[in-house]
């Protein structure tokens, strides 16, 4: 056997894709009331493969486009050093023995989401829209949407919860993939690929963005009445790291601004759904979660912008607009706190005088 066709093979599954997925829909799981281990693992184990073969059919299905962009050109199929035949049993096979798992310890209705996912990711994205159109993104972010659907009906009956979660990962897709876009626009152009940043002029981009930036958090805002005070918290505090992260792209459109904007939208998505789930499984501990999520989702995204990840050599823009605004939210946050759990341990009294 080829020494090199694991790694071949494990580049097609676009690990970090599948890694976000599972967070959303494991988070979704725990956020419906969690599960037996045997759920849990399978549930895992069925939406990692699923993800897994759709991405993996994205490759194998773009293995010609992505010979026209630098930073796709060198992957195992575009370059020849795989066969395209075996990515395409790989894939498959991936999708059986997920598919597979998933029956035998999930509810059909969860499996089926999963199979939706990779019918939006496929069908309609990357083989419908990503050739012909700018929506593709758009229309293509609902493939993001199904794992959490999946995850909240492996445990519990679609609920309006469910789906406004599910409705956040849909409203976010497009300020996430369009800066990444940005900064690999000469790649897309070159390969003939329609996106929002090669198609529309600069300054469309940034504000298009932008609103998709606030429409995330308008539609996770949806939530509050229905999560729990440790969500609330998290969406605040996020929320606010996540306008800062895209602050400078809204204002300069650089490469740097893009990339830290990029990295700021997989943070924010990933805390917003741990706050959500962890309610789900103890909810007697919101109030002591609420208080350390004050200083641990900050120093979360200080940490990230003083680490300056890059994309194709352009490390992100640190951003130091964020100190006062962090020293703001530790000053401020435990006295709403306080204020919440002094009006919760201490009930209104009851009006008797008509008794």
């Amino acid at each position: 056997m080829d020494r090199d066709l694991p790694r071949q093979l494990w580049s097609l599954v676009k690990p970090r894709i599948v890694a976000l997925l599972c967070v959303t829909g494991l988070f979704a799981l725990l956020a419906a009331g969690g599960g037996p281990p045997s759920v849990v693992v399978g549930f895992v184990v069925a939406g990692g493969l699923i993800a897994a073969s759709s991405a993996a059919l994205n490759c194998w299905y773009d293995r010609e486009l992505d010979r026209h962009m630098d930073r796709t050109a060198d992957r195992p199929l575009p370059s020849g050093a795989l066969d395209h035949r075996v990515a395409l049993v790989f894939a498959v096979g991936l999708f059986v023995v997920g598919s597979a798992v998933g029956l035998a310890t999930l509810p059909p209705g969860a499996v089926g989401y999963m199979w939706l996912g990779v019918a939006a990711y496929v069908g309609l994205y990357t083989v419908g829209l990503k050739r012909r159109h700018w929506t593709g993104v758009v229309l293509g972010g609902s493939a993001g949407s199904f794992p959490v659907l999946a995850g909240w009906t492996a445990i519990a009956p679609l609920s309006v919860e469910a789906v406004v979660m599910a409705a956040v990962v849909f409203a976010w897709t497009p300020a996430h993939a369009w800066a990444l876009a940005h900064v690999y626009r000469s790649d897309f152009a070159a390969a003939g690929v329609p996106t929002l940043p090669v198609v529309a002029d600069e300054a469309v981009v940034r504000r298009v963005v932008w609103y998709s930036v606030w429409a995330t958090l308008v539609v996770a805002a949806a939530l509050v009445p229905f999560a729990g005070l440790l969500y609330s918290v998290t969406l605040a505090v996020a929320g606010g790291a996540f306008l800062l992260g895209y602050r400078g792209f809204r204002h300069t459109g650089g490469d740097p601004e893009a990339v830290r904007a990029f990295f700021t939208s997989n943070l924010f998505l990933a805390t917003l759904f741990v706050a959500w789930g962890v309610s789900g499984v103890v909810p007697g501990a919101d109030t002591a979660l609420a208080a350390i999520a004050v200083v641990a989702v900050p120093a979360l995204f200080v940490g990230l912008w003083n680490a300056r990840p890059a994309l194709r050599g352009v490390r992100a823009e640190p951003g130091h607009e964020w100190r006062p605004v962090v020293r703001a939210l530790v000053d401020e946050l435990p006295v709403v706190l306080r204020e919440y759990v002094r009006d919760n341990d201490h009930p209104r009294p009851t009006d008797n005088s008509n008794r």
